[in-house]
């Protein structure tokens, strides 16, 4: 759903005071992303949360017990409170992962994807799932998060 004309000017005049905390005061955060046309730099203020990837029940008969391993990913899963053609989530899910800042740290998103808002409050449970209903949330960008820059792997 396209923002209104007035919430986007709103926005527009609002954003370069909201990056001067939204790197340090969560739930806000900096995403940074390249135009997919143009290569410019962008930085955009988003609201993010983080949750852990949930558990693939599929794999257990039913009444055996579900092998949870020690690691799952954690989650980064951003609104999109006016759907997914904003621009830079068309140029983050073109580049395929982009970087945020959260509290002054950098991370990495990777393995992009949008889900339905009923999908997305599954995984984030309690308030924030049910605040995004009450605000008519459709929609989430979730990727795979991890911190910035990612290292390769030692080699032994």
């Amino acid at each position: 759903m396209p923002a209104p004309p007035a919430v986007v000017a709103a926005t527009k005049r609002l954003n370069p005071y909201a990056l001067k905390v939204s790197s340090r005061v969560p739930p806000w955060v900096t995403l940074h992303h390249v135009g997919r046309k143009s290569g410019r730099e962008y930085h955009t203020p988003v609201v993010a949360f983080a949750a852990r990837a949930p558990i693939d029940t599929r794999v257990a008969q039913a009444g055996d017990p579900v092998e949870i391993g020690e690691y799952r990913d954690i989650l980064v899963l951003t609104p999109l409170p006016w759907g997914a053609d904003v621009d830079w989530c068309r140029n983050v899910r073109a580049a395929g992962a982009y970087r945020l800042t959260r509290k002054g740290i950098d991370y990495r998103a990777d393995r992009l994807r949008v889900v339905d808002a009923d999908h997305a409050r599954g995984m984030l449970g309690g308030f924030v799932g049910a605040a995004s209903g009450l605000v008519g949330i459709e929609s989430f960008l979730v990727g795979r998060l991890s911190r910035w820059p990612v290292s390769a792997p030692e080699r032994g």
